[in-house]
């Protein structure tokens, strides 16, 4: 276990001082100067651009990037930097360092931008004075610590590698941040923000802390896309505080730094941070558990277990994923011989007593509901016909860990040979400590791997299990005193900071693409998760009024795929007053759209009309629909667009005093059994 040896006035530095001493004494005062002259010619040249008719998000592009050129030509590329500029071999990296940091810069204002005009409703003018300083101050700080010639170097002292990991950490959160409240809800989303709105013990799908975390961050900030995921990253920060103290306890300060940026960046732990999806409390919940399983089998902390039934019991309110920790807690006790005590001890029993208390709101409405929720996420999930998908799952790890990550984690888990000095006492401490990684994550992805010899494993399910050994990847991400690295290592370190640098990129141009669309690309289209939800809902709900008048009762909105399209009308379609009992799904045709079906039984929307929306103009087609009605209209098309361009189309249909499904519950439309 690593020891930090800085001394105290070198671990005491601020981040100005690690600043100035990287930009080195004789550049600050100069670098300053052309800083902020940048601003000036930024600022002139946006206002320029703006008179002349230039689309706002065009102007701001380029108006950065004639700031940045002014910096770049006559500040680094001059030689104010340091003797001889960017002369000789190393140039091409400054230069690409250069784009690299003026990229972060541009989406990070972008971003900040976006959520002043389109969530605060500033006026451009006045939000672009906000944004082109803190897209100028990421500009001048990252040419500070990463393009300079000479004072990039991996013989940085420990406060320099810290308040760099800091700074791209900042980034990350406050990108997150401003971007939380830009980017359209997601289907899920909206699912769960129904959940909120019809508060209960728990759910059909999943258990209740999505629901009741939601329905807080509403309640006190109102409905809007931020307040629904405010929730999502505060998880993220418990989650965060949970790994550091982990990481600390395991190796040390500096490596807890590290571990923190890996979440901020990997892109699963970035996106459940996003996102408002029941992973998020499950997340901050399986942290804290391995905290606690550390401090109490590891540590032998007997105070250690209420914090682990703490913990179990709200990961179970939030998924029952988490009961996977009880199975790696079971094999580590059977396997270290250490541990065996606790079989006898009653702290475990405990433990377990707690997290079953904490649980009993699902298993109250389970009792009432026959149980229908253990089987839907039990032998439900074993139900289908059989597929091979491990290959599937394998590549879903390169892309959501990164081929760094997960090479580096093989490499880790990877078994070891013993030691020469096996029997001493720092050695036994370490194999015990490889042993708690090695189980807390091997034991759950086991589940995994088995389930996806035969059936379909979602992106998410196995976020959680790496966990326990993305502290031992934090501490493996820079040489240590005495260490003998092999080639695989040295190659996995050398490629850490451009996977970093990489993902922080990538997140801020899929969300710059997300919300404006790329140039010549524009936004994505309605086939995709994300879309133009806003417009959606406007469209839709204008039908919907028509509809009313014409008929002079309200219709009932139907999304015809299994709920999203009625979790997506719910949120975008309504306002803060939207009826309760005004949406519905397939189940009032025999299909499957989970909670809906519960919201809206079918026999309490006899003799309503349908407003029925889809993506797929074939289900709205088929004829066999009209047997739910007295009378149909044809099938509509709307386009969805913005800016001119067209993203997407979708289509509509009137149903006429709804028969129900009496007589004939099974007469289900193919169209709609085939999505259900």
């Amino acid at each position: 276990m690593e020891q930090e040896q800085e001394n105290p006035k070198r671990e005491s530095q601020s981040a100005a001082e690690v600043l100035i001493q990287m930009l080195g004494p004789q550049t600050n005062k100069r670098f300053v100067a052309f800083y902020l002259l940048s601003l000036v010619i930024d600022l002139a040249a946006f206002r320029s651009l703006i008179a002349v008719g230039v689309k706002a998000d065009l102007s701001q592009m380029a108006s950065f990037s004639l700031g940045a050129l002014f910096v770049f030509i006559l500040g680094i590329g001059a030689g104010l930097a340091a003797p001889g500029g960017f002369a000789g071999a190393q140039s091409w990296r400054q230069y690409a360092r250069f784009l690299t940091v003026s990229l972060l810069a541009l989406f990070l204002r972008s971003a900040v931008l976006l959520l002043l005009i389109t969530n605060w409703n500033w006026q451009l003018q006045t939000a672009i004075l906000v944004a082109i300083p803190i897209g100028a101050a990421v500009l001048f700080i990252g040419i500070g610590l990463c393009v300079i010639p000479g004072r990039w170097s991996n013989e940085m002292s420990a406060s320099q590698w810290r308040w760099v990991t800091i700074g791209m950490l900042a980034y990350a959160l406050v990108l997150k941040l401003a971007f939380m409240g830009v980017v359209n809800v997601i289907p899920e989303e909206a699912y769960y923000w129904n959940y909120a709105r019809h508060l209960d013990l728990s759910y059909l799908d999943h258990p209740p802390m999505v629901a009741w975390l939601i329905w807080l961050s509403t309640s006190v900030f109102g409905k809007s896309e931020f307040s629904v995921r405010l929730p999502a990253f505060v998880c993220w920060v418990i989650a965060a505080l949970f790994v550091f103290r982990l990481t600390f306890n395991l190796f040390d300060r500096t490596t807890a730094y590290r571990v923190i940026l890996l979440l901020a960046v990997l892109p699963i732990y970035f996106g459940l941070g996003f996102f408002m999806t029941p992973d998020a409390p499950m997340y901050a919940a399986w942290a804290g558990c391995l905290y606690f399983l550390q401090r109490a089998l590891l540590d032998e902390n007997k105070k250690a277990w209420w914090g682990v039934g703490v913990c179990m019991g709200v990961g179970m309110l939030s998924k029952y994923t988490i009961a996977l920790l009880g199975l790696g807690t079971l094999i580590f006790v059977l396997v270290d011989r250490q541990s065996r005590r606790w079989l006898l001890r009653p702290e475990p029993y405990l433990a377990a007593m707690i997290a079953l208390a904490i649980f009993t709101p699902v298993l109250i409405w389970n009792m009432k509901h026959d149980w229908a929720s253990f089987a839907f996420q039990g032998p439900d999930r074993w139900e289908g016909s059989s597929k091979f998908y491990l290959h599937i799952l394998i590549g879903t790890w390169f892309l959501l860990l990164t081929p760094t990550a997960l090479f580096d984690i093989v490499k880790i888990l990877w078994p070891r040979r013993a030691t020469s000095g096996a029997g001493s006492q720092q050695s036994t401490v370490e194999h015990r400590r490889y042993l708690w990684v090695v189980i807390f994550t091997l034991a759950p992805l086991s589940v995994f791997v088995f389930f996806s010899l035969s059936h379909q494993v979602k992106l998410n399910w196995t976020a959680p299990v790496w966990l326990a050994v993305i502290p031992v990847v934090a501490w493996d991400m820079v040489p240590h005193p005495g260490e003998l690295a092999g080639s695989i290592t040295k190659w996995i370190r050398r490629t850490w900071m451009p996977t970093v640098i990489a993902l922080l990129i990538i997140h801020g141009a899929s969300f710059y693409y997300i919300s404006l669309g790329l140039p010549g690309a524009g936004p994505v289209s309605t086939k995709r998760l994300f879309g133009p939800w806003r417009q959606l809902g406007d469209k839709v709900g204008a039908i919907e009024k028509v509809v009313e008048v014409e008929t002079k009762s309200k219709p009932i909105l139907v999304g015809m795929d299994k709920n999203f399209i009625s979790s997506l009308l719910s949120f975008y379609a309504f306002g803060h007053n939207g009826a309760v009992l005004n949406i519905g799904g397939p189940h009032l045709f025999g299909g499957r759209s989970l909670m809906w079906a519960y919201w809206l039984p079918a026999s309490a929307a006899v003799g309503r009309n349908f407003l029925m929306v889809d993506f797929d103009r074939r289900r709205l087609a088929d004829q066999a629909l009209s047997k739910y009605f007295d009378s149909t209209s044809d099938v509509s098309t709307e386009v969805l667009k913005i800016n001119d361009r067209v993203l997407g189309y979708f289509y509509w249909r009137i149903g006429y005093r709804y028969r129900g499904l009496a007589g004939n519950p099974r007469n289900v439309p193919a169209s709609l059994d085939a999505e259900s």
